[in-house]
């Protein structure tokens, strides 16, 4: 079973569950975001994808971090099964990773434009790889509940929940911006300013600044001679307190 759960300094979330949860969680996500290989707005939205999915993958096997959970196996459920005791343990592992907050929002905001690419059906009740994103989508919403007030959380899901992602003016950059500005943020100001990272992330289209950076970021790949996906902005912490 996946968990959520919101970090101790609020950087980020922390994903847990067992092998099998964060391996169908990767093939749903992996399995979604079909894009046009010739479209380099799709191919920017993938690739950010694929930086969670890497993290997931390596989760899964190992490789970031794990606890051990109390699976409710008592010694007369043992018996009664006829488990031999020196088969089974009372403690299932659960693995887990932490990824930065405004991230994963804008990743589920990137499932949601491919889901969306594929399957007009959004809310197909059939369809196991479009139920797990909203699974996973709805887990990550309310590990925020008792970070924010009702209404504020109410706002974000309104926000995130009606918010399009456009390949024409997807511009990755804006994005990174706010993903590093709030990765080097004190605990106390991420506390202040997460509604306005959220609303420039899931509103990101009334930004007159959004505009300007778009203008900015295609006149400079004209300069370089090089795509969109050539220029990234560095800074984010090596040290990250989640």
């Amino acid at each position: 079973m996946l968990k959520v759960e919101l970090t101790e300094n609020y950087a980020g979330v922390t994903i847990y569950g067992d092998y099998n949860d964060l391996d169908f969680l990767y093939d749903s996500i992996n399995y979604l975001i079909r894009g046009d290989g010739e479209n380099i707005q799709e191919y920017m939205m993938q690739n950010h994808l694929y930086s969670f999915l890497y993290e997931l993958r390596h989760a899964y096997q190992g490789q970031r971090g794990a606890e051990l959970i109390d699976n409710d196996l008592n010694e007369y459920t043992r018996e009664w099964l006829g488990f031999k005791k020196k088969d089974v343990t009372d403690k299932n592992i659960y693995f887990c990773f932490n990824y930065l907050l405004p991230d994963i929002f804008l990743d589920m905001m990137l499932i949601k434009y491919f889901i969306i690419k594929l399957d007009k059906k959004f809310n197909d009740i059939y369809n196991p790889y479009i139920n797990m994103a909203n699974y996973f989508y709805s887990l990550v919403l309310h590990s925020l509940e008792n970070f924010l007030t009702e209404r504020r959380f109410n706002k974000i899901k309104k926000g995130l929940l009606e918010s399009v992602i456009s390949d024409k003016l997807f511009v990755l950059q804006w994005f990174e911006v706010i993903s590093v500005d709030y990765a080097n943020m004190t605990k106390e100001h991420r506390k202040k300013e997460f509604m306005h990272i959220m609303e420039a992330i899931y509103n990101y289209g009334d930004y007159e600044g959004y505009y300007e950076m778009k203008k900015k970021m295609e006149d400079l790949c004209k300069e370089k001679e090089c795509n969109l996906d050539a220029i990234h902005y560095e800074g984010y912490p090596e040290d990250m307190e989640w």
